[in-house]
């Protein structure tokens, strides 16, 4: 369930050994990597790279290069390349998916039983189905994390995903979460002539972070930059404006005490809060299976999902889990023994954010 690059290795790996594969896609092959997150963000960050070498009057005196006139850059083709990489990344993923005889199945997936689900799109009647399964992966990624009191748009106040698609460059951008989602389009966008003010509730820009690390992205990617924070606070609201017309406006208040600290009139707001599991939707309660508060699906360390003990979902199949780092559910629990969740879903390992980090 889920045709990013989990899912997609999963299917490839399945059909290695000999089963029959389907996968159950609701939006594009390659997931939140190929079309929305690491590709199209480093190709960006290359390009964005490659525009500050050509603006270093230092750098290409020293290398004996001369640039005549001022160094520009087209947006409208800056964003396309990203596109068209991902483009080209999602054809090869969906070609090598064919050629092994997986079949793609179009639709957001909702499990009715332990070895049953169906599948369809939203005021769609031409996509959709049921189909039934000896074992099922849960691949299904995750999404941006919009706090409460931020009213998105999509063009003056947006996440990661409509900022990707480089629709306007603004002057004053104001990015809320300095993790490495903010850090990697702080860089783009001041590259492109973005002034931005970070918004961090912790006391530090770029918290979470390994310390050495931490110092290192402050000293690179914020300090020579057009780029100030404000830390310590949180975004209570963040109201859209209108480009040109009205600013975007973010009220800070203290993290500590939530009284007012600020109001920043700004051109734009990024929100990058982080991400959540993508499962809302999955109906695993059909399998006898809780999501926590955030909606990451319990597993253990096989990756076996974890049903409530005499719950619905395995016909009484399931093994107490018992591995070390699930013994604490071992007395409420069992391992599904023919459902596993893998990367983002679960929380347990975050692959495609250490391979961003």
């Amino acid at each position: 369930i889920g045709a990013g690059v989990g899912g997609h290795g999963a299917a490839l790996h399945a059909v290695e050994n000999g089963l029959k594969v389907a996968i159950v896609e609701g939006g594009d092959i390659g997931g939140t990597c190929v079309n929305r997150g690491c590709v199209p963000s480093k190709a960006l960050l290359a390009a964005a790279g490659n525009l500050r070498k050509l603006k270093d009057d230092h750098l290409n005196k020293m290398l004996g290069l001369q640039i005549p006139g001022a160094v520009s850059y087209d947006r409208t083709a800056l964003a396309a390349h990203a596109t068209n990489l991902a483009s080209t990344i999602r054809g090869h993923l969906t070609r090598s998916l064919e050629s092994l005889g997986v079949t793609t199945l179009k639709g957001n997936a909702r499990f009715e039983e332990a070895h049953r689900l169906r599948y369809g799109l939203p005021g769609r009647v031409d996509v959709g189905g049921e189909v039934t399964f000896k074992h099922a992966i849960i691949a299904t990624g995750s999404t941006p994390f919009v706090p409460p009191g931020v009213e998105l748009d999509g063009q003056t106040v947006f996440t990661s995903d409509h900022a990707l698609r480089l629709e306007w460059v603004p002057d004053w951008l104001a990015i809320v979460g300095s993790g490495y989602i903010g850090l990697e389009f702080s860089d783009v966008y001041t590259a492109l002539g973005s002034e931005v003010t970070f918004v961090e509730t912790l006391p530090e820009l770029a918290p979470g972070f390994d310390a050495d690390i931490a110092r290192l992205a402050r000293r690179l990617l914020i300090s020579p930059r057009r780029v100030e924070g404000h830390t310590g606070v949180l975004a209570a609201r963040v109201k859209p404006g209108v480009r040109g017309v009205r600013p975007v406006i973010i009220e800070l208040v203290d993290a500590a005490s939530k009284e007012p600290r600020e109001v920043l009139e700004v051109d734009a707001c990024l929100i990058a809060t982080g991400r959540v599991p993508f499962t809302k939707g999955l109906n695993l309660s059909a399998l006898g299976v809780e999501v926590d508060r955030r909606g990451f699906v319990p597993v253990d360390t096989h990756m076996r999902v974890l049903a409530a003990a005499g719950g619905g979902g395995g016909g009484g199949n399931g093994a107490p889990d018992t591995t070390k780092n699930g013994a604490h559910h071992a007395c409420h629990h069992r391992a599904l023994p023919h459902v596993f969740c893998i990367g983002d879903a679960n929380g347990k390992y975050m692959l495609a954010h250490a391979a961003s980090a």
